[in-house]
C-alpha cells in the first residue's frame, strides 16, 4: 500500500514539473517579437519586471500543486476504500469457500446416507415379504390348532361327564361300603365278615407317642418318620437307682431321693409286616443325652446335681391292638461313663398317628 502511494506521489510530481515547463515554453513562444530599442535602462526597473514574473509563475505552480495533492489525496482515500473492501471480499470469499465445502461435505455424507436407506428399505421390503410368508404360516397352524381344540374340548367334555358318572357310582359304592363296615366289621367282597378290631392303614412310617414301664424305670416316647423305615427318636423318663447307690458309687455324698432323670434323641429304622392282621412292627433305635440325679454332701448338707452322658441301644416291636393303638415292648442296654452297662426291659401302650406319612416322602 506504502509502494503504491510513494509511486503514484512520484508520477504527480514529474507531471507537475512536467506541466511548468511547458506552460514558461508556452508563455515565450506566445510573446510577441520585441523590439530591442538598446537604450539605457535603470537596473532596478529590470530587476522588479523579473521579479514580477516570476511570482505569477510560482503561483500558478503552487495552485497547480494544490490541486494534484488534493488529487493524490482523493487517490489515497479511494485506494483505502478499496483495500477496505478487498479485504471484506476475501473474507466473504473465503467464508463462502468454507461454506461450499461444509456443504459438498455435507452432500456427499447425505448421498452415502440415502445409499444407506435405499439399501435398507430394500432389505426392509424383503423382511417384510418373509413376515408375511411367516404370518400366513402361523395362521394356518392357528387354524389347525384351533380346530384340534374344539375337538379337545369336545373329548374334554365328554370325558368329565364319565368323570362325573363314576364320582357318583364311587359315592354309591363308598355309602354301601360305609353302612356295612360297621365299629368291629367288615364284609368282604365274597359276603363274610370278619373283626376289624385290630385292622390299621398299612404303611411303613412310624409316627408314634407312648409310654413304657420297667422294671425300675418310666420312659414317655415319641417318634416322627423321616421316611418309611427311617424315624427319629425322643425319649424322656425317670429311673429309680438302688438305695445304696450314692453311697457306693460316690462315698461322702448321700441322695435326697433314688430316681435318675433322663433325656435322650436319636434315631431308628423299622420294618412292618403288613400282610399280618396286627401288622406288627420290628424297630432298632439309639439314643443319647444328660442323665442326672440330686444329692446331698453329709459334710455341709448341701444340694448337688450330678451330670452323666448316657447311651441307650435298643430292639423292639410295636403290634396293633385296636385301629391306632398299639403295644410296644423293647430290650435296651444302658451305658454312662465311669459305670457298668445296664440292661433294661420295658413294656408299654402307643398311638399310632400315621402309619405312610413321612416327612421327606409325604403322602
Amino acid at each position: 500500500m506504502k509502494k503504491t502511494v510513494v509511486i503514484a506521489a512520484a508520477v504527480l510530481l514529474a507531471l507537475l514539473a512536467a506541466a511548468g515547463i511547458v506552460i514558461a515554453t508556452k508563455q515565450k513562444d506566445d510573446s510577441p517579437p520585441v523590439r530591442i530599442i538598446e537604450e539605457p535602462m535603470d537596473n532596478n526597473t529590470n530587476t522588479d519586471i523579473i521579479t514580477n514574473t516570476n511570482d505569477g509563475l510560482l503561483q500558478a505552480q503552487t495552485s497547480q500543486i494544490a490541486d494534484l495533492r488534493a488529487q493524490i489525496e482523493e487517490l489515497e482515500r479511494k485506494m483505502a476504500q478499496q483495500e477496505f473492501d478487498y479485504t471484506a471480499l476475501k473474507a466473504e470469499k473465503d467464508r463462502l469457500e468454507k461454506r461450499n465445502a461444509d456443504l459438498a461435505d455435507q452432500n456427499s455424507w447425505l448421498r452415502g446416507r440415502n445409499n444407506e436407506l435405499s439399501s435398507s428399505e430394500g432389505k426392509l421390503r424383503n423382511d417384510v415379504a418373509a413376515l408375511g410368508t411367516e404370518i400366513a404360516a402361523l395362521n394356518a397352524e392357528l387354524a389347525r390348532i384351533s380346530k384340534e381344540r374344539e375337538e379337545n374340548e369336545a373329548a374334554y367334555q365328554e370325558a368329565l361327564a364319565k368323570i362325573e358318572e363314576y364320582e357318583a357310582q364311587a359315592a354309591v359304592t363308598q355309602a354301601a361300603l360305609d353302612q356295612a363296615n360297621t365299629p368291629g366289621t367288615r364284609t368282604t367282597e365274597e359276603g363274610d365278615t370278619i373283626s376289624t378290631f385290630k385292622t390299621v392303614p398299612q404303611g411303613q412310617s412310624r409316627n408314634i407317642i407312648g409310654i413304657k414301664v420297667g422294671d425300675s424305670d418310666v420312659d414317655i416316647e415319641a417318634t416322627f418318620a423321616l421316611m418309611p423305615h427311617w424315624f427319629l427318636v425322643a425319649d424322656f423318663g425317670v429311673a429309680e437307682t438302688p438305695v445304696d447307690f450314692v453311697e457306693e458309687e460316690f462315698p461322702g455324698l448321700k441322695a435326697d431321693h433314688s430316681f435318675m432323670y433322663t433325656m435322650l434323641f436319636g434315631t431308628g429304622l423299622n420294618w412292618r409286616i403288613n400282610t399280618l392282621q396286627p401288622q406288627p412292627n420290628f424297630y432298632i433305635s439309639t439314643m443319647i443325652g444328660p442323665a442326672w440325679y440330686k444329692y446331698k454332701d453329709k459334710v455341709n448338707d448341701e444340694n448337688g446335681i450330678n451330670t452323666y452322658l448316657l447311651w441307650r441301644s435298643s430292639v423292639g416291636f410295636d403290634m396293633t391292638l385296636y385301629k391306632n393303638l398299639q403295644f410296644t415292648t423293647d430290650i435296651s442296654l444302658d451305658w454312662m461313663k465311669g459305670l457298668e452297662l445296664t440292661p433294661r426291659v420295658t413294656v408299654g401302650l402307643q398311638w399310632s398317628f400315621s402309619n405312610s406319612w413321612s416327612l421327606l416322602g409325604r403322602k
